[in-house]
């Protein structure tokens, strides 16, 4: 398999390039949603992270067993779970992260220290996480969501990250953890029945559909003719029924499980890049990945 770096370059054009993306999006969703391996979800996650303009992915459960990745070969990771530096950024943030500021996220144990030095001795350069959390179940005590994983977009040495690439890369990263989870499961559970999808009211997709667009609670409301605390009530219901803990998974669950299309996502007259005060992330201005949805 061919690596198209260069299809997704600075200097190709604009438009081309978030046609390009769409594209890497929508098929990598098909496919996710139809896999029936893990192998073939690899395979599938490779090429859309190579179509994107990444050199790296590792794809992580919450213990940090890696279910899916393709590294550096000389990257010996360190085998205790609290020697991983990204995982500990990972547990305590609920939006994308650049690995150069997790010694800002979390005070750096000399063992996580040291897996961030053996990452660049072994040619990893820049790079970018996706944290993935659950709502935790009312009858367990803590915070009111769970850490589940993480997807990690890395560079070799030297090359920078595709800014223009990093919203792609925050769906993509959530799908592939969702339909990684839902394979595991599957493998681990003797004849396991599918359970049906969860499905949306006609007015909580209508909110869900503007919050993927980047609509505030507010705007909503304006736009659908009904109260701000209702339009918050309607997505916090949504976000009950898929088992998630914030907006933008919502979104990519609805995507994942196809209750919502691109085409609502990514339709004509969306208001252009704005994060609202609920989905602003780490990943610097240029990657506010609640309104960066690749058009």
């Amino acid at each position: 398999m061919s690596e198209p770096h260069d299809r997704l370059r600075p200097d190709d054009d604009g438009l081309a390039r978030a046609a390009g993306r769409t594209r890497v999006v929508q098929d990598f969703s098909r496919n996710a949603r139809s896999g029936t391996d893990l192998p073939q979800l690899r395979a599938n996650l490779l090429e859309a992270v190579w179509a994107l303009g990444f050199d790296y992915v590792m794809l992580q459960g919450p213990e940090g067993i890696i279910w899916l990745a393709d590294l550096p070969p000389l990257w010996h990771r360190p085998r205790a779970t609290d020697g991983d530096a990204v995982l500990a950024a990972g547990a305590l943030s609920y939006a994308p992260f650049l690995w150069s500021d997790i010694p800002r996220l979390t005070t750096l144990t000399d063992a996580q220290q040291e897996y961030l030095s053996e990452a660049v001795a072994a040619g990893v350069g820049a790079a970018v996480s996706i944290p993935i959390h659950r709502p935790r179940p009312a009858n367990e005590a803590g915070s009111y969501s769970r850490f589940a994983g993480l997807c990690s977009f890395l560079m070799r040495n030297g090359t920078p990250l595709p800014l223009e690439s990093l919203a792609a890369a925050h769906y993509i990263g959530a799908q592939a953890f969702d339909a990684a989870e839902r394979l595991r499961h599957f493998a681990l559970t003797p004849d396991p029945v599918r359970r049906s999808s969860p499905r949306l009211t006609p007015r909580q997709r209508d909110c869900v559909v503007l919050v993927a667009q980047g609509k505030s609670d507010w705007e909503i409301g304006r736009l659908l003719g009904i109260s701000e605390s209702t339009v918050h009530k309607h997505i916090e219901d949504a976000k009950r029924r898929f088992g998630v803990s914030t907006r933008i998974q919502l979104v990519v669950r609805s995507l994942f499980d196809a209750r919502l299309s691109f085409a609502d996502v990514m339709a004509a007259g969306a208001p252009q890049a704005r994060a609202s005060s609920t989905c602003t992330t780490s990943v610097r201005d240029t990657a506010k990945v609640a309104a960066q949805i690749p058009r």
